[in-house]
Order: C-alpha cells, then structure tokens, then sequence
C-alpha cells in the first residue's frame, strides 16, 4: 500500500528536505505528491525550464526509498504568461474578468493556454519519461468550470453544432419560441451571463448564487453546464494524451467528492485510477460522518474501482479562519474510513503548513515549527499498523446488492429549477443513503450506465430527466425481477430540460403502475401528514406531496390531511419479475429508514449485522474469496457492538465472541 504525503520542496530550504524525508521515512511512509503548484519554479520563463531543484527533491526521498506522484502545474499559471496573454482569465457571469492572485485563474476552454498546459506538460513528461522514482502522474489539481468569457462563447455555438447539427433542432429542443428567444444561426447563441430578470431568481437564497443565471432557458443552461464539463474533461485530456505518448505510469486526478460542478464520471473516463480531496472538517464547515462514506463511495462508482486519497486531512485546516483540530484518533478513523470504502492509496495533506501564502493556517501532519507531535506521532503509529494489513486491503472489494444512482445532469436541471426552494438533488440522495446504512446496508453510488443486474434494489431519487434508452432500460431490470425505486420529480422531462408531454411519473409511469392526479409544492412551514398503511407510523411531507392514482400499484402509505387526505403517497407496482416503489414525498430519517427496512426484508437483502449503532458504519469487504468487516466509531464515546459469533480480530490478533468493545473514534477490522 501506498502511504505518504504531499509536499512542497518549493516552500522550503534545501537543508531541510533530507530532514522532512527521514522523518517520512521513521513514519513508514512511501509515497509524496509534488510539484503540482510549481509552475513558476519550473518555468521561471517562458521556454525557459528548470528542473535541477525538483531532480534534487526526488533523489533525496529515493535515497529513503519514498517513491513519487508528479503533478502537472496547470492549476496556476505563471504571472509572466498571465501578464502577456490577458485573454487566458475568466470571466464571470456579470462579465467582470477574474484577476491573478489566487489559483485556477484561467479558461479551459482558451486556445492559447491549452498550448502552454500541453507545453509544460510535455517537458515534464520528457523530463522524467525514465526516472523509476516516480510512480504516477496527476492532472492539475481540483478540477472546476465557471467561466463565461468569448472563448467560452465560441466554444460553446461549436459544441452546440455538433451536437444539435441545425439551428431548428436548437430551437426546437430548448423552446425558444418562448419569449421570442428564436436564434437564426448558431453563432447568436449567447452564454448565460447575468440577463435583466435575475433579480427574480427563486434561488436567490440557495449555497452557490453566482454559480450561474437562474432565469435563462432551462435548455441552454442546461447544455452550457454540459459544455463547461465536457471542456475540463477535453482540457485534461490534452495532458493525458501528451504523458501517455511517453509513458506507461498510471494517471489521476484528485476529485472532490460531492462537487457537482463537473460530471466526474465523464471525467474519470480518461483516468487509470480516481482520487480525492477529503477534507471533514474545515472553515467552511463539518462534515457528517456518513456524508464523507457517500463521497467514498461515489468515488469508488466514477469507475466501478477502487481509489486513492490523494489529500486526506491531517490537522486543522482553513484559509482567513481555522476549522476544529482533529481529535486523538480521528485522523486513524478517517484513514479507516478510505480503506473500508475502497481506497488502497493513503496522501495526507498537508506535511507542513506553509509559512505564506492563503493556506498559512491549513495546517498538516506537523506545526509551522516542523516538530513531529501528536497528529505526526498518531499517522507514524498507523504507517506501522497498516503494514500488517497492506494485502488485505490493497486489490479488496466493496460487493454490494444496492445502488444509489446518481446524474450530474439531472442534478444540474434540479439546481436550474429545483421546484421547491428546499428542494436539493444531492441531500435527497444523501436521505436516502442514510435509510440504507441505517439498516447496516452498504450500498455503491454510481452512474446509470452501470449495469443494473447485478444489484438486488436500484434507487433512483429524483431522476427527472429521461430519455427512451434510460426507461428501457429500466424496464428490463424490473421485468427481469429487480426491485427499482424512484421518488417525486422522477420521468417528468426529456433529457434537453423539455417537460415531457407524458401523463406524470413520464417515464416511468407504467413502471410505477400510477398517474399522478396533480401535485403540492410545500411551502411557507406548511406540513402535510403522511400514514404507512401496515405499521402505522406517521411522518410530515414538508417540501413536495404528489397526489397519486394507482392504476396497477397498490399503496402503502397516504396523506392524513390536506384536500388529498386519503390519497396514496408511497406506492409499489408489480412489473414482470420485479417491483418499482415510488415515494411520492419527502419523508424524514425515520420513516425513510423504515421504508427502506421493509423494502429490505421484502427483497432479501444482506444486512452487515443485526444491530444498529449510533455512529456507527459497519463495511463488509471481500479479498481473494476472504470476508471481512470493518466497524468505525464515530462517536466521541465507546461502544458495544453485537456479533454474530465469533471472529478475528486483525489488529490485536486476538479472539473475539457475541460483542465488540470500540473506544472512542475506535476502529476494529474483524474476519
């Protein structure tokens, strides 16, 4: 297993780079990323190249047998290439320009940056084609799109050419008939910057308000998230192409979890192998536990493989102001966390905190003063555990009989027009995540080209956009004996942000075996009360009711008040072999986690153990035909786990039987 850290040479004397690698070397680490912010040092101008001081960097880690991941420097450009090339920067959605200062201070669409990435690419490429000390490349570094600049626009009529071929299709797809919005030509299509009615956005108050326009045509917007995603991933294919044509070493990139600015499967589909950035608990806030699980495992379903964390939190982190210092064993457990959800690959961010610069106060494994303490002592001890259990972790699996799916185009068509203020695409996905591990069911988060058969349950949530392949699709899941759920604002529009013209669910109406009657956007703190026929629980629907008739389905739960009071609200339809559930509300944890229960015992699923724990994740894998399990207390406070028998426990070495004892930000892997 790979185990190691990012550091940065340029940041610091010479005498002290043998220092930070024998200290490395005493935590059993193997591995550290470089050089990926390093333009300027690297190209100090332009086609003038230095390479001696990171040659000099990489001997010194070689000589204590720590290998290399070299990272492309796209990520920040020099001020030298900026300052002679101004068409490079972005443009926001007032059309202000984005100015040096800071990083990622270009357009990935730009003609002229494209070939001075390709260029520096290429000489580090050449460089280091043969030097055995390094291992694997990294594209840039944290990959994002939001520019709107005339390089975008020309970019943008050229992708729309190709793929709508005429000028009607455009039209005909987005609508634009409303409000005479009627283009003649492609070269009229605009991007969509700041237009006279945005001061009327519904998402006035939502987390990303500059992120785009919110009153343009559904369709356009939609398409130019689309266009600025497909860039990033045609930008980072330069560089692939160009490292591939003079070496065989694995490619990534470091991903970020949950960041729906760009469709991450789209972008892995270049990449030998997916990393990330995790980061739980930063200025900008603190992660549930369970939220950094889901990004795991969405990791892990960009290519249906296992992963790397190439930044993983090692200390208390921010840029103007600190986030809380990881406590005694948090940095172990979240380490855990990686490996039990598919990460063979450990890079703790960062080895030391900068001295200058905006991430002054993000600190590493060590303090400003260099001194190994704590956090350095607690990632040293885990270097020398992990060693015992490198072979069972490195090439296991995450065998699941569930799938999450998950569609950035869908989530981009939520965002545009998400049908209820607090209404948001990815926390339904997380509800529902949720449910699911609170019935100790993993689960794989993943894309709907995934093959379905191999799931026993698919969840769809608000998988609005459709097209006739998807619902086919679908179809011959279910009639083959698999269990799909959807819920409200599923199947109602095309794939081009159109509404659809069929009866709603759309789509998937004879799937779910109902039409909807009409539907209740919930607002202003008005509740709606939900019954489930059979238990007899209730809930309160505070965001979306959708009033059902069943035609083949029968329901299984229904509103106790409103003018539907009676209505169903949850339903399942027999379809061939299979069953399709629909929930046609928003429902709390415990009603969901319910739901999901039934639905569980209903279709055989495997549950890791009986018991539920508070805080609790327990992660089945499997190596080489061995089963084991990982169980990770995230609780402040011990606690007792029941099992099933007896079992080894593979980091004591030790027997254990019936129960389990966890302190506190415990971990036990057990076999």
């Amino acid at each position: 297993m790979y185990f190691g850290v990012d550091y940065y040479p340029e940041q610091w004397p010479k005498e002290r780079w043998e220092i930070d690698a024998k200290m490395m070397s005493e935590a059993d680490m193997n591995v550290v990323r470089l050089a990926e912010f390093a333009w300027s040092k690297l190209e100090p101008a332009d086609g003038e190249y230095d390479f001696k001081w990171l040659d000099e960097a990489i001997e010194i880690f070689a000589k204590y047998n720590i290998k290399v991941i070299l990272g492309t420097p796209t990520a920040t450009p020099p001020k030298w290439l900026m300052d002679s090339n101004q068409e490079i920067y972005p443009i926001d959605l007032y059309g202000m320009k984005k100015d040096f200062g800071t990083r990622r201070h270009y357009c990935t669409v730009n003609g002229a940056y494209r070939e001075f990435a390709r260029k520096i690419t290429i000489k580090m490429a050449e460089h280091y084609r043969n030097n055995d000390n390094i291992i694997a490349w990294q594209i840039d570094n944290e990959f994002d799109a939001n520019c709107f600049c005339d390089h975008c626009k020309k970019g943008f009529q050229e992708w729309l050419k190709k793929k709508y071929i005429t000028i009607q299709n455009l039209n005909s797809e987005w609508g634009t008939v409303f409000w005479s919005q009627t283009y003649q030509n492609f070269e009229q299509v605009i991007t969509p910057r700041y237009t006279s009615s945005d001061g009327f956005s519904q998402n006035a108050s939502s987390d990303n308000p500059n992120r785009s326009p919110f009153n343009h045509n559904p369709g356009l917007l939609l398409d130019y998230y689309r266009f600025k995603s497909d860039s990033v991933v045609d930008f980072q294919k330069i560089q692939v192409d160009e490292i591939r044509k003079l070496t065989n070493l694995p490619i990534t990139h470091n991903l970020m979890g949950h960041f729906s600015e760009l469709d991450y499967f789209d972008l892995g589909k270049d990449l030998d192998f997916i990393s990330w950035d995790c980061y739980p608990n930063n200025m900008w806030g603190k992660s549930n536990h369970l939220q950094i699980s889901m990004a795991h495992d969405l990791m892990r379903g960009v290519k249906n493989k296992n992963f790397w964390m190439m930044e993983q939190q090692s200390g208390p982190c921010g840029w103007q102001v600190i986030g809380d210092t990881p406590e005694p064993g948090q940095i172990r457990l979240w380490t855990y966390q990686a490996l039990a959800h598919g990460a063979e690959g450990m890079v703790y961010f960062r080895w030391r905190p900068a001295l200058f610069g905006t991430e002054q106060y993000w600190h590493g494994i060590l303090d400003h003063d260099g001194v190994g303490r704590r956090r350095y002592n607690e990632i040293a001890n885990l270097g020398e555990e992990l060693k015992k259990l490198n072979d069972l972790f490195v090439d296991s699996k995450n065998v699941n009989e569930v799938a999450i799916i998950k569609s950035y185009d869908n989530l981009w068509s939520h965002r545009i027009q998400p049908h209820n203020i607090k209404f948001d695409y990815n926390g339904l996905l997380y509800d529902y995540y949720v449910a699911l591990n609170n019935n100790n069911i993993m689960v794989d988060v993943t894309s709907v080209d995934t093959d379905f058969t191999k799931y026993k349950l698919v969840l769809m949530p608000a998988f609005n956009l459709m097209t006739d392949e998807i619902k086919a699709k679908c179809e011959d899941y279910v009639r083959g004996g698999g269990k799909l759920l959807i819920t409200f604002r599923s199947g109602t529009r095309n794939w081009n942000n159109s509404m659809s013209t069929i009866t709603n669910p759309g789509y998937f109406k004879e799937l779910a075996g109902i039409e909807l009657e009409e539907y209740d956007s919930i607002n202003f703190g008005r509740q709606v009360e939900v019954i489930f026929n059979e238990t007899k629980f209730k809930d309160q629907a505070k965001k979306w009711c959708d009033i059902i008739k069943c035609n083949s389905a029968q329901p299984l739960a229904t509103y106790n008040s409103h003018y539907y009071k009676g209505k169903p609200a949850v339903t399942v339809n027999s379809f061939g072999k299979g069953e399709v559930y629909y929930v046609g509300c928003d429902l709390g944890e415990t009603s969901l986690s319910l739901l999901i229960k039934d639905i569980a015992d209903k279709s055989l699923l495997d549950e890791v153990l009986d018991e539920v724990v508070e805080g609790v994740e327990i992660i089945r894998k499997e190596k080489g035909g061995t089963t084991f399990m990982v169980l990770l207390n995230h609780n402040s406070n011990p606690v007792h786990v029941k099992l099933p028998g007896a079992f080894d426990n593979l980091l004591t070495g030790t027997k254990i039987k019936d129960e389990v004892s966890i302190e506190a930000y415990g971990v036990v892997v057990l076999a």
